[in-house]
């Protein structure tokens, strides 16, 4: 190789170099399109946020609270809503499994029953939602808003219908269990506003609502009996849980849930009444199904039961 070959390789190399330096970067990082999205989402919303040091979380404290001083060795009724930053998917529903959570905070939002036994997303990650809501929610009846980047959340493969890089919105209110009666009573007495109905029902004090349509003809039903019924069986958001068979359904009685065991003697054989249970006279405040399965009945949830007595069996 001659020197002048040797220098117009020399050349080209220094050109290329220059070239790749001078080079415009087109691309995010995952941390940089994150914090660009969420700014955007702030600004949107007209939102007041505060950072969470320099984790890319954002929170605001929308109640205080009033109530006890939240400890991490009890259960604790949560209340929450999340939606993508991009409305692609919201969950705000508060009488759904997906929007009630009542086990303790270091589990939230799946709970203690599927921990480390089975794969979690980001969201179980130590210093993500979990230490700001040890930080910052301090009180039961307090509120917080937290925004995550998408990277503590579900990541750019998403989850469901949520999708790829989307940060989450969430709005998280931790309520007094002391105050749950008063809570559940005024969700009833919307639900029954909102029907048209209210002024029909008696309230017992155990805090059922019930309204009988028609008593029966027959015999009235012992507290201890056999009987069969048909139902109808929902959440307070109009979802059908479960219904019985169009044959009826045999039951004992004394083996129900304990809203059962109090109205159902006031029929007679052929009897009809529509009644709205509190947590503590259905299902109590775990539910029957937890947040990571989508159906039964939530947590600390009201329901609405239609019940008609076909026949007393013994």
């Amino acid at each position: 190789m001659n020197i002048l070959s040797s220098r117009f390789l020399i050349l080209c190399f220094f050109a290329v170099l220059a070239f790749a330096s001078c080079e415009k970067k087109d691309y995010q990082t995952i941390v940089e399109l994150d914090e660009e999205n969420i700014q955007n989402y702030i600004r949107q919303n007209n939102l007041t946020m505060t950072p969470f040091g320099n984790t890319g979380m954002y929170y605001q404290v929308l109640e205080e609270g009033d109530g006890k001083e939240l400890n991490y060795d009890e259960i604790v009724p949560l209340v929450y809503t999340l939606k993508t930053h991009d409305g692609s998917f919201s969950s705000l529903d508060t009488f759904s499994v997906v929007n009630r959570y009542a086990d303790y905070i270091g589990y939230f939002p799946y709970g203690s029953d599927i921990a480390n036994s089975q794969p979690g997303s980001p969201l179980d990650n130590e210093e993500g939602l979990k230490v700001v809501l040890k930080q910052v929610l301090k009180r039961s009846n307090s509120k917080v808003r937290v925004l995550i980047p998408s990277r503590d959340a579900y990541g750019r493969n998403g989850s469901g219908k949520i999708g790829s890089n989307q940060s989450i919105d969430y709005v998280i209110h931790a309520i007094d269990p002391e105050d749950l009666p008063a809570y559940e009573s005024y969700s009833i007495k919307t639900y029954l506003s909102s029907l048209g109905t209210n002024d029909d029902y008696i309230e017992t004090p155990s805090g059922i609502f019930y309204h009988i349509s028609q008593e029966g003809t027959g015999n009235q039903v012992p507290a201890e009996s056999t009987i069969k019924v048909g139902y109808v069986l929902k959440t307070l958001n109009g979802t059908i849980v479960e219904q019985s068979p169009t044959d009826s359904l045999s039951i004992v009685l004394a083996t129900t849930v304990p809203g059962w065991r109090e109205v159902l003697p006031k029929l007679k054989e052929g009897g009809k009444v529509h009644m709205i249970l509190p947590s503590s006279q259905a299902y109590g405040i775990a539910g029957t199904s937890s947040s990571s399965t989508g159906s039964g009945i939530p947590p600390f949830s009201a329901i609405d039961f239609e019940v008609s007595v076909k026949k007393i069996v013994d």
